[in-house]
């Protein structure tokens, strides 16, 4: 029988396998045992598989009864195909062999304290022994053990379970808040992903120093730059940090220090567009006038990120406010880059243009739908795909070191702009999104709209205004 948790117009959400016994507030776990491998239970066990979860709140209870039946379905298909494979399954089935004895990892201390023994299950670990080498030294039989039975004693006996790196990423993105499906979880999980597929996915203590320095060699040898090389090392190297403290294990800092040869050497400086280049380009903005000039529009006046942009919400845009302003903030589309890129950031020339003409365009509540995924899973921001159609178009205009100059040269240009007109470092951190140094950074609100709209008006190309009013009156 499922239960019910969750039922909002056609959306249910049921759990299995939990139920409560008459009068108990505590939810229990009840499964039936497959005919075909009830074989394998102690005889004086039932047919179900019934238990507590020590818990009364539902939620919690139906996570940990399928956290059990993952667990319970591992071991099964080990009986029935007599495969038990590597990684985190490996773990399901030894926890599923404690549970079929009605023990716990490190519960052999609770045992002793009666000068007791789980006698079942010492009996089942012999034979299991004796099934793989008859004849074997009986002294050793625990180094005969199948790998499963060898874990779940080992468990039972006090051993930490095994964190598997691909079991700590997912811990790792739940615990950070983090999306597997944009922004820097989707990165962590790319990195994660091409590590496992080079060096198997192993628990996080058994990796060494030698193993990153190997992957670091791989990246290399696909022709990453160092650049690319370090944020991909940034982007794992906290995983093994955190979830190592988590589990209150020795974090072996494989990653710490990592030396990436000749870095550096193969970066080529990015250069902000020159002022005639960014007339030029907004000249061009204005007559072609589509949702590629828009996001380019917005970039050149606003130094905002490409993917803040594109993944902007109507929700975010406030073009009736006393100063114009969009509202940069994480939405199910994506992320930000760091906490200082929450902020508000007025619109000004070209930027203010580009918004009022996207926001009657808008689709599913997106200001630029085209590079929004909108499937049911997931609304993913599809800022790669948005680069390099920007990248194209600009290569074709008459610009000076093209291959220096992309959509982020943008935000490099703003902050030159910014400076020209003296514009103070704390505002101009405010505007682009990084944060101030200092205690007194973390106090108060920050600079108002109406402070930070009239640094950026000084900005706006002389030439804006006179372009902006000819197109309006063609």
């Amino acid at each position: 029988m499922s239960i019910v948790l969750l039922e909002a117009g056609a959306l249910i959400v049921l759990a299995k396998y939990i139920f409560k016994k008459k009068n108990s507030k505590v939810w229990y776990f009840r499964r039936r045992i497959p005919e075909d491998v009830l074989g394998h239970y102690p005889s004086k066990q039932a047919k179900d598989l019934v238990f507590s979860l020590q818990t009364t709140d539902e939620g919690k209870a139906a996570g940990l009864a399928h956290k059990k039946a993952t667990e319970q379905d591992a071991l099964w298909h080990s009986f029935r195909t007599g495969e038990v494979a590597e990684g985190p399954d490996l773990v399901n089935v030894a926890l599923a062999i404690l549970s079929k004895f009605g023990l716990k990892p490190d519960q052999s201390k609770a045992y002793a304290k009666h000068d007791l023994e789980p006698d079942e299950f010492l009996d089942e670990l012999r034979y299991q022994a004796d099934a793989r080498e008859p004849k074997g030294n009986q002294k050793d039989w625990g180094a005969r053990l199948p790998s499963e039975y060898q874990l779940a004693a080992e468990m039972y006996y006090g051993k930490k379970k095994p964190i598997f790196l691909s079991e700590a990423l997912k811990e790792f993105l739940e615990l950070k808040g983090e999306s597997p499906d944009h922004g820097a979880g989707r990165d962590r999980s790319r990195v994660v992903s091409e590590f496992i597929s080079k060096f198997s996915d192993l628990p996080i203590d058994q990796y060494s120093r030698e193993t990153a320095n190997e992957f670091v060699t791989h990246l290399r040898s696909k022709g990453n730059k160092t650049e690319t090389i370090k944020r991909r090392i940034n982007s794992i190297r906290p995983i093994f940090r955190t979830i190592s403290r988590e589990h209150e294990l020795i974090d072996r800092e494989i990653f710490q220090a990592i030396q990436i040869p000749s870095f550096g050497d193969d970066a080529k400086a990015r250069l902000p567009y020159t002022l005639s280049e960014l007339n030029m380009i907004q000249k061009e903005c204005l007559a072609k006038d589509d949702d590629i000039r828009w996001i380019i529009a917005l970039l050149s006046d606003s130094g905002i990120r490409l993917s803040e942009a594109t993944g902007l919400m109507t929700e975010d845009v406030y073009l009736d406010a006393d100063v114009p302003y969009i509202a940069v903030r994480p939405n199910e589309a994506r992320g930000l880059k760091t906490k200082g890129s929450n902020r508000n950031v007025p619109l000004v020339g070209a930027s203010l243009w580009a918004l009022e003409r996207a926001l009657p365009h808008s689709e599913y509540g997106y200001l630029f739908p085209r590079y929004i995924d909108a499937s049911k899973s997931s609304k993913a921001n599809k800022g790669t795909h948005a680069s390099n159609t920007l990248a194209k178009w600009l290569r074709t205009l008459n610009i000076e070191n093209k291959s220096q100059k992309a959509t982020h040269s943008f935000r490099h240009s703003v902050q030159d702009r910014l400076r020209e007109v003296q514009t103070p470092e704390e505002v101009r951190n405010a505007i682009c999104g990084w944060s101030n140094a200092g205690i007194g950074a973390g106090y108060g609100k920050g600079f108002s709209l109406t402070v930070l709209s009239e640094h950026m008006q000084k900005i706006v190309l002389p030439e804006w205004d006179h372009m902006h009013s000819q197109t309006t009156s063609n």
